[in-house]
């Protein structure tokens, strides 16, 4: 047979080190399924919607380190994968999205489903190629995943017109263009050195660019060696262990008051892996920049440093890079009982909980914490988006073995992919993926897939018939005047047992850890659904525990 351009792209995603590639099928890349026939060293995973295919590779990619890749049809099958590509810029995330074209004499022509990737994601890709000349393939291939990769991570769009990958192409020729890996100096690490010891009450900010073990467990000795207290960016909770004493805490959505109030006294705040948008400096509020807060900027793009904040030392540098750097110098830096006590109590104050004072009529809470006494050491945890995933940030306590795929920038429907994603990449882990009732019924249709696959994958539905955290808005902003946020749900447990799961239900708080422990013992995709109060959530919940007995 023909060595043919789809061929290359195969293997250019093995020279690339992709094993997992996710895919709705399109007749315009059908050469590409047929290079993937027989291949075991390529998983295709077939899924039952272009962006719930989007959002795996997107967790895929989180969980290796490596580019995620996915595989649509033009037109309705790309803009049905836009929020993949929203989800990785937002989160620089690396992300190729392969995208089967028009042939090439129709191109331009306005055929049927024609899209110009580059013109309809402008300002979300950080690059789109087409493959239009089969001598060029290898080269365009690689400039692709080294742009996904290189400085700040992201998605990229690839092109493939329909002719061209029947036409021949040079066997042997995928390529690698690598990585461009930023460095920490000695003279940068020594002079971020000086800075911190002249600190009397430094944060150590942590982002999720680097997610690896290693840096994990190199970021713990450097905080312990420096004595910073470390704080970590939206839906990082798995980037520190949450039981260490210098753990302060995860931001969210909405600053927390301790939060606040910590970041006030901060003189240093030294920033790694982030680009410190609006999230992790509060709204743009810290450090404030009236020369009472300085800053040490690290990240791998020049471009992000200094956009928003004037650092007074900025590093180009990956945040592991700088971590070791650092921790190879010795430190003679303390920190005092006061800063502790401190630390201790802005961590508490957004994860001490009493499970004996969770209102009854909040069941979602008593099932989280009914939930977390099965966590594993090394369970892999996904959120969607909305109010009900804050039970799990302050009840689980995460260490670095975990794993948390979260949506950070907010978007809906990432909770089941990013399960099957963490069942497919680690099948002999527990792993449990949290979603309210409306990010379900956007993604959780690839429950069908985790069933084809067999994968042990447990779905917790928090069903309070409404969009949550829109009615939390609601009710603070216009008290009573609900409009447009109610919905109308199906018997999520019995629709988990027409696609072939096992389906459980809790509707009382009572019931809760009795029907947890046997959801628990069983293999296979499981789903349990929780029925709770549309306006009984975690902020009324943490309320009822402080107030007095």
């Amino acid at each position: 047979m023909t060595y043919r351009v789809a061929d290359l792209v195969v293997d250019s995603l093995l020279a690339h080190e992709v094993d997992r590639v996710y895919s709705i099928p399109g007749e315009s890349f059908l050469p590409v399924l047929d290079a993937l026939y027989g291949r075991a060293d390529v998983d295709l995973v077939t899924c039952r919607h272009e962006g719930s295919a989007g959002l795996a590779a997107v967790a895929d990619a989180k969980l290796t380190g490596r580019p995620g890749v996915f595989f649509v049809s033009r037109g309705p099958g790309a803009f049905n994968a836009g929020i993949a590509l929203h989800v990785a810029e937002q989160e620089a995330i690396p992300l190729v999205m392969f995208i089967g074209q028009v042939d090439t004499p129709n191109l331009g022509r306005g055929a049927v489903q024609e899209i110009d990737a580059s013109k309809a994601f402008a300002g979300t890709l950080k690059l789109a190629v087409r493959i239009d000349k089969p001598e060029r393939a290898a080269e365009e291939l690689a400039r692709a995943f080294a742009a996904a990769r290189n400085g700040t991570p992201g998605p990229v769009a690839v092109e493939l017109p329909e002719d061209v990958l029947s036409w021949a192409a040079a066997e042997g020729s995928a390529r690698v263009h690598g990585c461009a890996e930023a460095g920490c100096s000695v003279e940068a690490a020594a002079e971020c050195a000086a800075l911190i010891l002249e600190a009397r009450r430094p944060v150590l900010l942590v982002g999720g660019e680097c997610r690896t073990a290693a840096f994990r467990e190199d970021l713990v000795k450097l905080s312990e060696r420096w004595q910073l207290p470390v704080m970590v960016g939206n839906k990082c909770q798995d980037q520190f262990p949450n039981g260490h004493p210098l753990w302060a805490g995860q931001l969210g959505f909405f600053p927390h008051p301790a939060h606040v109030k910590f970041f006030s006294e901060v003189d240093l705040f030294v920033v790694i892996g982030s680009r410190l948008g609006d999230v992790s400096s509060l709204g743009y509020a810290f450090p404030r920049q009236d020369g009472s807060q300085r800053l040490i900027h690290v990240y791998p793009d020049a471009n992000q440093i200094g956009r928003q904040f004037k650092p007074e030392k900025a590093v180009v540098s990956s945040a592991h890079a700088f971590v070791q750097a650092m921790s190879s110098l010795a430190s003679t830096r303390s920190i005092d009982d006061g800063r502790m006590d401190k630390v201790r109590a802005t961590r508490e104050a957004t994860t001490l909980w009493d499970p004996e004072r969770i209102p009854s009529a909040d069941v979602f809470g008593h099932a989280v914490t009914a939930l977390a006494a099965h966590l594993s050491e090394d369970a892999v945890v996904t959120t969607d988006s909305g109010n009900f995933a804050g039970w799990v940030h302050r009840i689980f306590r995460l260490q670095p073995q975990n794993r948390l795929l979260g949506s950070a920038c907010g978007a809906m429907g990432s909770g089941v992919p990013s399960g099957l994603s963490a069942a497919l990449r680690y099948p002999g882990r527990q792993v449990l993926a949290f979603c309210g009732d409306g990010g379900f019924l956007m993604n959780g249709n690839e429950l069908a897939t985790a069933v084809a696959r067999k994968l042990d994958l447990k779905v917790i539905v928090s069903n309070n018939g409404s969009y949550g955290t829109i009615r939390t808005h609601q009710q603070r902003n216009y008290p009573d005047r609900v409009s447009g946020t109610d919905l109308s749900n199906p018997d999520f447990s019995k629709l988990a047992q027409a696609h072939g799961a096992h389906g459980f239900l809790i509707e009382r708080a009572e019931d809760a850890a009795r029907i947890i422990d046997e959801a628990m013992q069983v293999r296979g995709p499981v789903l349990i659904e929780v029925r709770s109060e549309a306006d009984q959530g975690l902020e009324k919940s943490v309320a009822a525990m402080r107030a007095p007995v």
